[in-house]
């Protein structure tokens, strides 16, 4: 439950106009000649597209009456700089802790895509106009990947291939779909998303938190440091509980340890049954099961 909290929190973080304008610059070709600035004012176009449906406001349930819902943990609509007010481009942006669960990435990116393409039917395009389809691309953000795979960045999309001649069609029309996966390392990359992303995501007070991310030119605003303050003074009290869970387990097991010593030390100098040794050191009715099961894996490892 407190780990699903902290997810929670660092969902409502990739919806900061600010990290995502600096995802979508350093990975998205539409907007890397752009200022952060200038891409920020292109997220949440305020143009002739009603788009009460389509703001960074929390999950988004995509429903189907013959499919099934899925939730995105972010989905942004973004217009170009050169032509603000029009969808240009629908990102949906995933946090992943550990690449597990029945499905590949992949995968799970692929259908997310189809359906954010599929929604757009008679909002955004007709059957009369395919054209005016709009391109999705769905970012994977990968904290805790394996060892090889850590700061590593891998792009997916459609390309032209000439299996014969050389004919030649404009990429708008068949790059219609993106798979970004992004695998944060530990070490500084050269890329700003990925170090902001790291930064995010790391194990610090908040106050270092939003120091680091002033080093990449990342402002945050007033009620944005009091959300990080909450997550990180939130991800504090965690690992507060685990620790003195662990000192608790750790304090539990030592004296367990020394009752059975106890026990084993009575039956070998004073002759005592099992029995009669817990009963001199007044272990009670309920506790002897417990303790003649650890003597028994004791003598059986």
């Amino acid at each position: 439950m407190r780990k699903n909290k902290i997810d929670q929190f660092f969902k409502h973080i990739l919806r900061y106009k600010i990290v995502l304008a600096h995802i979508m610059k350093d990975y998205l070709e539409e907007y890397m000649n752009y200022s952060i600035p200038e891409i920020m004012e292109c997220i949440e176009p305020k143009g002739d597209v009603p788009l009460h449906k389509h703001t960074v406001s929390g999950h988004r349930n995509e429903n189907n009456e013959d499919d099934t819902s899925i939730f995105f943990d972010s989905l942004v609509y973004a217009s170009l700089p050169q032509n603000k007010g029009k969808i240009a481009m629908i990102l949906n942006l995933e946090a992943q802790g550990e690449l597990k669960g029945r499905s590949h990435v992949l995968s799970r990116a692929n259908y997310y895509n189809s359906r954010n393409t599929s929604m757009q039917v008679e909002e955004l395009f007709d059957h009369a106009c395919y054209d005016d389809i709009v391109k999705v691309v769905s970012i994977w953000i990968v904290f805790n990947a394996v060892k090889y795979k850590q700061g590593s960045i891998n792009r997916y999309r459609m390309v032209e291939e000439h299996i014969l001649g050389d004919v030649c069609e404009e990429e708008k029309y068949f790059d219609k779909q993106q798979i970004i996966v992004l695998y944060l390392g530990y070490k500084e990359s050269e890329k700003v998303s990925m170090n902001i992303l790291r930064v995010m995501a790391d194990n610090m007070s908040s106050q270092e938190k939003i120091e680091r991310l002033r080093k990449y030119d990342v402002e945050l605003t007033k009620k944005q440091e009091e959300e990080v303050s909450r997550m990180c003074d939130y991800g504090a009290y965690v690992e507060s509980i685990g620790i003195e869970k662990g000192i608790k387990e750790g304090l539990r097991q030592g004296s367990e340890n020394k009752t059975i010593e106890a026990i084993q030390s009575l039956t070998k100098t004073l002759k005592l049954s099992v029995d009669e040794a817990m009963d001199a050191l007044q272990i009670s009715a309920e506790e002897k099961s417990y303790y003649l099961k650890l003597l028994n894996e004791k003598v059986n490892a």
